[in-house]
């Protein structure tokens, strides 16, 4: 049964995940965890039945394919070096795009034939639905300021977290 972690707190584990395309045959290629201030990030050699790339997305993160061939670990080094850094507790994960997220979590951890230890759920739902656009506009400004490297995977969970923070300050 899956625990109840809405719960309003500040101290959040964030998951951010870069991708080979938004595309049902994607996959994940990169993965960072932000949680009790460390972050961790993954590349991930991709397995041989995951070929779908997409030059777009390519553009966005600036992962080539060839790299994470190179750089990358493979699905089940990843897989259980995830599980260990969260092996501490159940562990709810944030995420600014859950679905996509947690679909590819749901990816690396078949192809690694591991249970995952965690859940990933949307950020949004530990936001006032009145606050969604500030967050989203937040999270826009600190894109285009320079100070992150925007979709790549441990810059945006730090980019979510310091926006999270922002909109849930209190006044």
């Amino acid at each position: 049964m899956r625990p109840n972690y809405h719960i309003m707190k500040t101290d959040i584990g964030i998951i951010d995940i870069e991708a080979s395309g938004l595309h049902f045959d994607s996959y994940p290629i990169e993965i960072a965890i932000l949680r009790q201030g460390i972050c961790k990030s993954w590349l991930i050699k991709p397995e041989k039945n995951w070929t779908y790339w997409c030059e777009t997305a390519e553009s966005l993160h600036g992962i080539k394919r060839r790299d994470l061939y190179e750089n990358g670990l493979s699905v089940c080094d990843v897989a259980h070096q995830i599980n260990e850094f969260l092996s501490d507790s159940d562990t709810v994960l944030y995420s600014d795009a859950n679905r996509w997220d947690d679909d590819w979590v749901s990816t690396l951890y078949f192809a690694a034939k591991i249970e995952r230890n965690f859940y990933v759920d949307s950020i949004y739902d530990l936001i006032d639905k009145e606050k969604w656009h500030e967050f989203d506009a937040h999270k826009a400004l600190l894109a285009e300021s320079g100070r992150f490297r925007h979709h790549r995977a441990a810059e945006d969970v730090r980019m979510i977290k310091e926006t999270f923070l922002h909109i849930t300050k209190t006044k």
